[in-house]
Formats: C-alpha cells, sequence, structure tokens
C-alpha cells in the first residue's frame, strides 16, 4: 500500500496532459479552419475589386488582408499587402507582364488572387510548428477595369 502512495498523481498528471494537449489542438484546428476560410473571402473579395477597379488600386490589395477598421490585425494575424499577388490573365490563363500597357491592356480577361508566403504558428502546447495554407487564390472575369462608359473615347 505505501509503494502506491502517490501513483494516482502521477497517472492523473500523464493523462491529463494528453487530454490538455487534445483539447488544444481540437481548438487550434478550429481556429486554423477559420483562418483558411477567411483567407479565401479575402482573396474573393479582392479579385472582385479588382476586376472593377483600376489596375493597381491600392484598396484590392488591402481588401484581400481586411485592413479596413484594422480588422485584418484579429482575423488574419501577421499578414501584410506584400503576402497579395495580383495577376491580370489572358484568355489562355496566362499572366500579362506588364497590363498597364495598351496592347497588353487589351489581352486581359481575367484576374487572379492569390495568398503567397503566408504562415501561422499553431498554438498547441509544446508543438512547435507553422501552418502554411495552401493554393488560396481566385479568379475573376474582368468587367471594367475602372473604365466607366463615360471614359470610352467614339472612334
Amino acid at each position: 500500500m505505501k509503494r502506491s502512495r502517490g501513483l494516482s498523481s502521477v497517472e492523473f498528471a500523464i493523462v491529463g496532459a494528453a487530454v490538455f494537449i487534445f483539447v488544444f489542438a481540437i481548438v487550434d484546428l478550429g481556429r486554423l479552419m477559420y483562418l483558411r476560410v477567411a483567407l479565401e473571402e479575402g482573396v474573393r473579395r479582392s479579385a472582385r475589386l479588382s476586376a472593377v477597379c483600376p489596375i493597381g488600386d491600392a484598396y484590392a490589395r488591402s481588401a484581400a488582408i481586411f485592413s479596413e477598421r484594422n480588422w485584418g490585425v484579429r482575423i488574419l494575424p501577421n499578414i501584410t499587402t506584400a503576402n497579395v499577388v495580383i495577376e491580370f490573365l489572358n484568355a489562355n490563363g496566362e499572366p500579362i507582364a506588364n497590363p498597364t500597357n495598351e496592347a497588353n491592356y487589351i489581352q486581359i480577361r481575367f484576374v487572379r488572387v492569390r495568398i503567397v508566403n503566408y504562415t501561422v504558428p499553431v498554438l498547441v502546447p509544446f508543438l512547435p510548428i507553422e501552418y502554411t495554407p495552401q493554393d488560396v487564390s481566385s479568379t475573376e472575369p474582368v468587367e471594367s477595369l475602372g473604365v466607366t462608359a463615360t471614359e470610352v473615347v467614339p472612334c
């Protein structure tokens, strides 16, 4: 009887630590799933704005990271506009090198927004790993690219 004294405390410490890590993993998995959905919504918003706003509009890039009212800090930690890539594509889906050039401008048919080089630390205790979301992108057909009907000069 004396030899088993305190054994239940040791067993509880081992099992309790495992349960504690498991609960944190479940909560963090939910957080990472929310983060992925927020990234997908951000690139969708940015692609939509890029399709209707002028090429190079800063608001389209900042919409991908929810920068209005400083939401991005709360929703997507450690993300900047440097992580957002906006590409203008031709009819074959190939990126156009200089979309502001007049010859290339008329070839633009789609806009693609991607999130690149973004990592988030996993908050599970004793696991120093990072989550890197893969293939977060959205493609939209272009509409006006910021040009209104009143700006078009008739032939």
